[in-house]
């Protein structure tokens, strides 16, 4: 047995003892292949409803609901394309019922413009508590990603600054401010 198999069976055997540990370095390990394959096979169009994470989730979600099929994996390869393929198809399923069923055709949707202000109070404490980290992990996401001159613009402009001003206060011109939003705006 080669070490690599050798390390891969004792990480099954300490996720089958159920060692949190284990399952995060799985996951970890793993995971890309998973994010891979959804990223492809993801339709451009499922992309406003789902997040290539979502995906990911459903296939850990439904790996670990079965301890006794993660104990038959022998080799690192064998999992894989079964994480693979088990992606692929959940990808697939979803697309079949977003697509093909006229009641959740994503193609039949179109947008509104949103402000955030409109919503009333009774709107606001409907949220749900997963639904409130969920956006707040992906506004640290998008965050995350800006440059320190877009956070501030970000930053500024919520807290109601107006863009001349932001263009003051950074030494930017006000359509740098307004560009930066509406970046952010097409993304989210």
């Amino acid at each position: 047995m080669n070490p690599k198999t050798s390390e891969f069976s004792k990480a099954i055997e300490r996720i089958c003892a159920g060692s949190p540990d284990a399952v995060w370095e799985f996951i970890e390990s793993y995971g890309p292949h998973i994010q891979r394959v959804v990223r492809r096979r993801l339709n451009h169009s499922m992309r406003s409803k789902f997040d290539s994470g979502d995906f990911v989730q459903m296939v850990w979600a439904s790996f670990f609901a079965n301890p006794s099929q993660i104990a038959k994996f022998k080799e690192p390869d064998q999992l894989i394309k079964y994480l693979v393929s088990m992606a692929r198809n959940k990808v697939v399923e979803e697309t079949r019922r977003r697509l093909k069923y006229q009641q959740h055709n994503v193609r039949k949707e179109f947008s509104y413009e949103f402000n955030a202000t409109s919503r009333s109070t009774a709107d606001r404490n409907q949220d749900t508590p997963s639904a409130i980290a969920i956006a707040r992990e992906r506004w640290r996401s998008m965050m995350h990603s800006q440059s320190d001159r877009d956070q501030q613009v970000v930053r500024l402009r919520i807290s109601g600054v107006t863009y001349v001003e932001i263009g003051k206060r950074l030494g930017i011109h006000e359509r740098t401010a307004r560009q930066v939003i509406a970046e952010l705006s097409d993304v989210g």
